[in-house]
C-alpha cells in the first residue's frame, strides 16, 4: 500500500460544512481508515439534490490526476427509490465506482447520484452491505465498506449497476456556484448559432433576456449572458462533456431566478 496519504473527499447534503452530520461522519471515517494515511476533506451539497451531488462528484472525480490515492465517499439519500413507508429506516444502497483513472467512489445510488460518473467508469456495482438500520446510515452503516474498500478489500462487491443507473438529464440546472452562476446540461454547441444574440430563459416560472456570448465575460457589467462555462470532462473515448452557464456579471443569476435547484429544466428561445 502507498505511503503517500489518500485524499478522501465527502460529497453529501448535510447541510452547511459546519453542521454535526460532518463532524460524525469524518470521525467514524477517521475510525475506519486507522493505519491508512488519509486526508479527509468535505463537501456540501443542497438538501436531496442528487443532480448536484452527481455534477459535483463527476467534475472532482474525473478531472482528478491522484488515480489511486483519490477516494470519495458520497451520501445524497432522499430515500425517493421508495415513496411509500420505510421499515427500519432502509433506503438507497450503497455503490462503488472505478473510474478509468483509477478513482475510486462508495456512494449512495440514489437518483443521478452517479450518473454523470457512468460513462467514465470502468466498474459500477453494489456493495453488498446494509440498507438500513439507522436514520444516519452514512455514519452508522456505510464507514466500515469504505474503509475496507480503501484497505484493498473487495469481497463485499457484488453485481453490476450500470443498466440501474439513469443517464445525465439534459437541459437541466446542474449545479449553481458560489457566484450564483448556474452551470446547465446544455451542450454548449446548442447556443453557438445565437452568438451576441439575445435570448430569453425560462427558469423556474421566471423570464430573463440574456446575451449569447463566447464566454461568460462577454458581457457588460449587470447583463445577463449564457456562455460556454469553465466546468467539464474528457471520458475515456476521448468525447468532451460541457456546460452551459448562466450567469448575471457582477450579479447572481441564480438569485434572480429564484434559486432554483439541481434538475430543474432551462429552457430559453431567441428574444
Amino acid at each position: 500500500m502507498t505511503t503517500e496519504p489518500f485524499l478522501v473527499y465527502v460529497i453529501a447534503d448535510y447541510g452547511a460544512l459546519h453542521d454535526l452530520a460532518f463532524a460524525e461522519v469524518t470521525q467514524m471515517l477517521q475510525a475506519e481508515l486507522q493505519g491508512v494515511p488519509a486526508q479527509i476533506r468535505t463537501f456540501a451539497v443542497p438538501a436531496f439534490d442528487t443532480v448536484a451531488t452527481g455534477f459535483m462528484l463527476a467534475q472532482t472525480a474525473i478531472n482528478s490526476r491522484l488515480g489511486k490515492r483519490h477516494k470519495f465517499f458520497v451520501n445524497t439519500a432522499p430515500r425517493k427509490d421508495d415513496l411509500s413507508i420505510r421499515t427500519n429506516n432502509s433506503g438507497e444502497g450503497f455503490a462503488y465506482a472505478k473510474l478509468a483513472n483509477d478513482v475510486e467512489i462508495c456512494a449512495v445510488n440514489s437518483g443521478y447520484s452517479l450518473s454523470f460518473v457512468k460513462d467514465a467508469a470502468v466498474e459500477l456495482r453494489e456493495i453488498n452491505c446494509s440498507k438500513e438500520g439507522s436514520q444516519f446510515r452514512s455514519r452508522d452503516v456505510f464507514p466500515p465498506a469504505f474503509g475496507k474498500i480503501v484497505k484493498g478489500d473487495y469481497s463485499q462487491l457484488g453485481g453490476d449497476l450500470r443498466n440501474d443507473i439513469p443517464d445525465i438529464p439534459s437541459h437541466r440546472v446542474c449545479y449553481t456556484d458560489g457566484y450564483g452562476n448556474m452551470k446547465c446540461s446544455i451542450d454548449p454547441s446548442e447556443i453557438t448559432s445565437l452568438k451576441e444574440q439575445d435570448v430569453v430563459i425560462d427558469l423556474n416560472g421566471r423570464t430573463q433576456v440574456a446575451r449569447v456570448a463566447d464566454g461568460i465575460f462577454g458581457v457588460a457589467d449587470g447583463q445577463f449572458c449564457m456562455a460556454p462555462g469553465s466546468s467539464g470532462w474528457t471520458l475515456p473515448n476521448g468525447k468532451q462533456v460541457k456546460f452551459t452557464e448562466i450567469i448575471q456579471r457582477g450579479g447572481n443569476a441564480a438569485k434572480t431566478f429564484g434559486k432554483p435547484p439541481g434538475g430543474l429544466e432551462a429552457k430559453w428561445r431567441a428574444a
